[in-house]
């Protein structure tokens, strides 16, 4: 009678599956955390970690615990911490190759959380992107003048950059026209010129009339000789006097240049009438630059994630792998579809002012294949800190070279807690409470960012504090800035990534323009004075050295007139033009004259 169960195949069978199963659990989740963790660190350039992974194969999925991404800037901070992230991929689709999943779940999204130790990859990582501003007016204490040496030291002026270049110029010019001078006729020439004078005024006591005439022949040809070396002469004097003019007028300019500077580093520097024209800048600015920046940094570092390089071979494309060294061939397909992709991620997300929600679509790094464009979309209502937040926005990379990015932000009623407006040590400003409405919108396309920001804060109270705000300057501004309620402002952010410029409005423009200007005209005046002073002690030395260089240009003139000199002297005194005999005047009578 045959058995059923062989005994034997299955204590094989169960070995094997148990072997299986212990690789599973003690190889394969841990081989996974430490990809993710090795891929996520390049990509950020600081430590990514995750708690745990879990793979599971029926159904096919992955779920992450415990993933914090650590803030570059902020080694002690991660830069976003996400509880549990879990989806199911497309079996089939695994067969060919690509990780399709249909839909993630991301959970407890936090952002800005402290860690316990710092996530630095290294000692010495430099920092991507403009350095912060801090928020303070650039050299000016808002209660004292700026100290001018200080100004000095650090600033270019105008006025030096123009000495420099034309002293520069001018030795350049020197040293071509003492060689060109050199090629001229000169000493030896005219010394030339003399002994043969001499030598026709030696035919005097001739009383050969051959001799006679034949002198005359040769005083012909010596007054043409001298003709021609003095034109030439002479054209080189045009051209020399011309040049010279020009000099002394760009000298004059720079005798000049100082105003210049002394009118620019005030407007920067000190309180002129177009600084206090829009003195909320100091305020606003700082922040909405480090948004910019902030956001610009990590669009770069999460570039990989949405695009990666690709070049054509015949019907192939071959891609670079986001982790992995060498490249991926991808061959033309029936029905394409990306490598990587997420149709839909849900996402929830814990912030200080409530919690709410959204969806991201289409995460693939192959937006070409896919044809559609990434897209996010969050919302929350009634939430504690605000009475409604909307985001939303797109990541355009389906055509390669056309990309465009765009987001969209409405946030009404925000409850501003208390913070810090202006970090300045003798009058530092704070805001202490209040709600907002901020619109913005941009939209960065082939590296120009265009962006609008509108805010409007009511109900707010700004105090000032520091051993400045009861007296003078900071008191102007402590009492103006004490009966405002509501503050409005506008701020367009335009140009290119790495010199992109901000334009900013408010109404706190007019409010601190009329309680500071009567109170800082003679502070202004003093300043610029000081200022103008300085400038002229520190422009002085240069320029008589440009001056000097001038002067020495100037001899080389003197030296081209003193050969014309000496020529027109043989030209009327010893060869003269319209002799009796129709030729030239001999330097001598003939016999009956």
């Amino acid at each position: 009678m045959n058995r059923w169960i062989r005994w034997q195949g299955l204590v094989a069978f169960l070995v094997v599956t148990v072997s299986m199963c212990l690789i599973w659990a003690l190889f394969v989740d841990p081989v996974i955390k430490r990809i993710i963790e090795k891929t996520g660190t390049k990509i950020v350039g600081a430590k990514v970690e995750l708690k745990k992974a879990d793979l599971s194969l029926f159904p096919a999925g992955l779920t992450l615990f415990g993933l914090q991404v650590t803030d570059p800037d902020e080694p002690m901070k991660n830069a976003v911490e996400i509880g549990r992230i879990a989806g199911t991929v497309d079996s089939l689709q695994l067969f060919r190759r690509k990780v399709i999943v249909n839909e993630m779940s991301v959970e407890e999204v936090r952002f800005g959380t402290q860690r316990l130790k710092s996530g630095a990859i290294s000692k010495n990582t430099e920092k991507d992107g403009k350095e912060k501003k801090k928020g303070s007016i650039p050299g000016l204490s808002m209660t004292k003048m700026p100290d001018i040496q200080d100004i000095l030291g650090k600033e270019n002026l105008q006025t030096i950059q123009l000495i420099q270049s034309v002293k520069s110029d001018l030795e350049g010019k020197k040293d071509l026209w003492s060689k060109n001078i050199a090629g001229l006729p000169g000493k030896e020439k005219i010394d030339g010129y003399r002994k043969r004078i001499e030598a026709i005024k030696g035919a005097k006591g001739s009383k050969d009339i051959g001799g006679i005439l034949g002198s005359a022949g040769e005083a012909q040809t010596l007054y043409k000789d001298i003709q021609a070396d003095l034109e030439l002469l002479q054209k080189s004097q045009k051209e020399f006097n011309t040049t010279l003019a020009n000099y002394k007028d760009q000298i004059a300019k720079i005798e000049k240049a100082p105003q210049e500077d002394i009118r620019r580093l005030s407007e920067k520097y000190g309180f002129s009438a177009h600084g206090l024209a829009n003195m909320s800048r100091f305020f606003i600015e700082p922040g909405i630059t480090a948004w910019v920046d902030r956001g610009l940094y990590w669009k770069s570092r999460l570039e990989p994630l949405v695009e990666r390089a690709g070049q054509k071979k015949g019907n192939a494309e071959v891609v670079k792998p986001l982790r992995a060294k060498g490249s991926d061939v991808r061959f033309k397909e029936k029905e394409p579809l990306p490598d990587f992709l997420i149709r839909v991620a849900r996402v929830s997300v814990q912030l200080p002012m409530g919690d709410f929600s959204g969806a991201v679509k289409n995460i693939t790094p192959d937006q070409n294949i896919l044809g559609q464009p990434l897209l996010f979309m969050f919302s929350g209502e009634k939430l504690p800190g605000v009475r409604s937040v909307r985001l939303d926005g797109a990541i355009n990379r389906v055509s390669p070279g056309s990309s465009a990015d765009s987001i969209n932000l409405n946030i009404e009623g925000y409850k501003i807690q208390a913070k810090s407006i202006l970090q300045d040590s003798s009058l530092p400003l704070t805001l202490e409470k209040g709600d907002a409405d901020l619109h913005l919108k941009a939209v960065l396309a082939k590296g120009i960012i265009d962006a609008t920001v509108a805010a409007k804060l009511r109900g707010v109270h700004i105090s000032a504090g520091g051993t400045d705000a009861q007296s003078g300057f900071g008191k102007a501004v402590s009492s103006a800035l004490s009966g405002v309620s509501t503050v409005g402002v506008k701020a367009s952010i335009t140009g290119p990534t790495d010199n992109y410029q901000t334009q900013i409005s408010s109404n706190l423009d007019d409010i601190l323009k009329n309680a500071v200007g009567s109170i800082i005209k003679d502070q202004v005046a003093q300043f610029e004075n000081k200022l103008r002073a300085a400038i002229s002690d520190k422009v002085s030395g240069p320029l008589q050295e440009a001056k000097g260089s001038l002067g020495g240009f100037e001899g080389l003139g003197e030296e081209v007139e003193n050969r014309i000199s000496q020529l027109t002297g043989m030209q009327s005194g010893g060869v003269q033009k319209q002799s009796p005999l129709g030729g030239f005047q001999l330097p001598f009578k003939l016999p009956g004259q």
